[in-house]
């Protein structure tokens, strides 16, 4: 009956949760709101990583868009609640298992930050998860110098796993040596990327609460250098990972006098696959430690774990498990789970676990970030800067087609603001209408001066972005040339599905005969590094203003295409779904 009880309770609270949390959320804090994209350009189901999501994590968050980013509220609340049923062997309960305030942004040019404050962890009070500010673009690339309190470098992150049950061998300890890699710790990191590899070297201690931050006693805190290198999962779907540790934990006696310290070290073998319906990793894992405890000496550790999940469809995401580790003590178990993204921030996740002489467990959890409205992105800074621009005086000064005192606008100064300000994450990857409404066409509806007004004096959920009368003029100028405008010279892109994924059909509509010589291309591009072109073939269609042509994305996540003809470029933004 307890069981029960503590079920209904979790049910009941989460019942509760989804009827406050509007319908259609959009986004994830801190980083989606402030890029106003989906929490699915980063997380499979939150907090599972995609390889992009990966990367802007690995990077330290400085591959996102800084002018976005800074004009975006940067704290938000995340919630698990977590219930298990009884057994024999464990009592059945429920409870706020992690309440925190979660913040980050960039802190000038070449500097990102990011913190994470429990108030309740594990039901209990919480103290600093991570507290870190990272120095980046050093050496004229993707590289940065960390410090702080962040998660164990580790070649997969198993703290951004979405299970309930840790990872065993990223648990696992050996006698008083409390060191383990799902850990956040204190520390110094220098964190790159170049091409396909990651790496990283980081220099740790403990994880005791922020009184103690870089307490390097050696009486007190483990001490331990890490080397992390990857290769792979940028812009193809495998990875390969090498980690070596090497480290020294304190020893004590009955009377918790210091009597020496445990040498000893930790190495590690990754390989992982990721494509949008798949994600596969496994890891061998192995350690020495020559003085963990009084009377033990020469104890080798040793973990394994082989992981395959598969996204079958409507938010839905199933995922087995089978994980071994041994030092001086032997664990394994058996994990089965199963979540459903009732929206892209809100989420419930069952999981059954056991093991060896282990009876089964069955949990159950509720995770929801937010809080967030129907494409609306919170904003710092709600009015409108000076000199923006003014509504029209009345309808008909809105229904003309310019008004004389409007600055002529440029389309490609305003295809640039659109990018910036992540339009398209409401409207469509090709402006065809998502939350908001389809822009190309929109000239042929709607008169330049009530574009202009709509952007000025926007309705909910719309934001208001502030923009000068110059920026507003040249954003109109833009969207009135997506379908060709008046002079019906630019082409149209579309893409099947909409917004595209990873592999998706593109469609180039020209208002008249297509140019002979049409090139495309697909480009991502992460702070100062990009990504390795990828061409796109473009092949007439029965329609004689029609190409066509097949895009495989490498990864989810922010791209352009690039459109030659005629001696013209033409950009367009895009955001994939992984």
């Amino acid at each position: 009956m307890r069981a029960l009880a503590a079920l209904v309770r979790a049910l009941c609270a989460f019942i509760g949760l989804a009827f406050l949390v509007p319908v259609a959320a959009r986004a994830v804090p801190v980083f989606a709101n402030g890029q106003g994209v989906s929490c699915e350009t980063c997380h499979t189901t939150f907090p599972g990583m995609t390889r992009y999501g990966m990367m802007v994590m690995m990077s330290n968050f400085q591959i996102l868009n800084e002018h976005l980013q800074n004009k975006a509220l940067p704290i938000a609340v995340r919630l698990y609640i977590t219930s298990y049923l009884a057994n024999h062997d464990t009592p059945g309960q429920t409870a706020v298992s992690d309440l925190s305030f979660l913040g980050g942004g960039f802190a000038g040019k070449n500097f990102t930050w990011y913190g994470e404050q429990h108030v309740i962890d594990g039901g209990t009070i919480g103290a600093t998860e991570q507290l870190w500010l990272s120095w980046n673009g050093l050496l004229h690339g993707l590289n940065s110098l960390q410090a702080g309190k962040f998660h164990t470098p580790f070649p997969f992150m198993p703290a951004h796993a979405w299970t309930l049950g840790n990872y065993l061998l990223a648990t696992q300890t050996t006698g008083q040596n409390d060191f383990n890699p799902n850990d956040a710790r204190w520390g110094l990191a220098f964190n790159g990327m170049s091409n396909e590899f990651m790496y990283n070297f980081s220099y740790l201690t403990g994880s005791d609460p922020l009184g103690h931050a870089f307490d390097y006693n050696a009486a007190d805190n483990p001490r331990t250098l890490d080397a992390n290198i990857s290769y792979g999962g940028m812009s193809q779907p495998w990875s390969v990972g090498l980690v070596a540790m090497r480290g020294f934990a304190p020893l004590h006696d009955t009377a918790n006098r210091f009597v020496g310290s445990d040498a000893f070290t930790r190495e590690g073998v990754y390989f992982g696959y990721q494509t949008r319906r798949w994600h596969l990793q496994t890891m061998y894992y192995h350690g020495y430690d020559a003085h963990p405890d009084l009377a033990e000496y020469g104890i080798p550790l040793n973990g394994a774990m082989f992981e395959i999940g598969r996204d079958i469809g409507w938010r839905n995401h199933v995922l087995v498990r089978y994980d071994v580790a041994s030092s001086d003590t032997l664990s394994r178990q058996y994990i089965l789970d199963y979540s459903h993204n009732f929206l892209p921030n809100l989420a419930v996740i069952g999981e059954a676990l056991t093991g060896p002489h282990q009876r089964p467990q069955f949990g159950l959890q509720l995770a929801f970030a937010g809080p967030f409205q129907t494409g609306k992105r919170y904003l710092l800074k709600r009015q409108p800067v000076a000199g923006a621009y003014v509504e029209p005086a009345s309808a008909a000064a809105a229904g003309a087609s310019a008004s004389s005192a409007a600055p002529i606008g440029d389309a490609n100064a305003g295809a640039e603001l659109v990018a910036k300000n992540g339009c398209q994450g409401c409207h469509g990857a090709a402006f065809q209408g998502n939350i908001g409404p389809k822009l190309v066409g929109i000239e042929h509806r709607l008169s330049p001066d009530q574009i202009a007004h709509m952007i000025a004096q926007p309705r909910a959920p719309m934001p208001n972005f502030g923009f000068s009368t110059q920026q507003i003029s040249d954003i109109v100028a833009y969207l009135s040339g997506l379908d060709g405008g008046a002079g019906g010279s630019t082409p149209v892109v579309s893409f099947a599905p909409s917004p595209p994924s990873v592999t998706s059909m593109m469609t180039v509509r020209f208002p008249g005969s297509p140019p002979h010589d049409v090139r495309a291309t697909a480009l991502m591009e992460m702070g100062g590094m990009q990504m390795r072109p990828v061409p796109i073939v473009l092949k007439p269609t029965s329609d004689p203003h029609v190409l066509r042509g097949e895009v495989h994305f490498s990864m989810g996540g922010p791209w352009k295409i690039e459109l030659e003809y005629d001696g013209t470029t033409m950009d367009v933004p895009v955001t994939v779904g992984d």
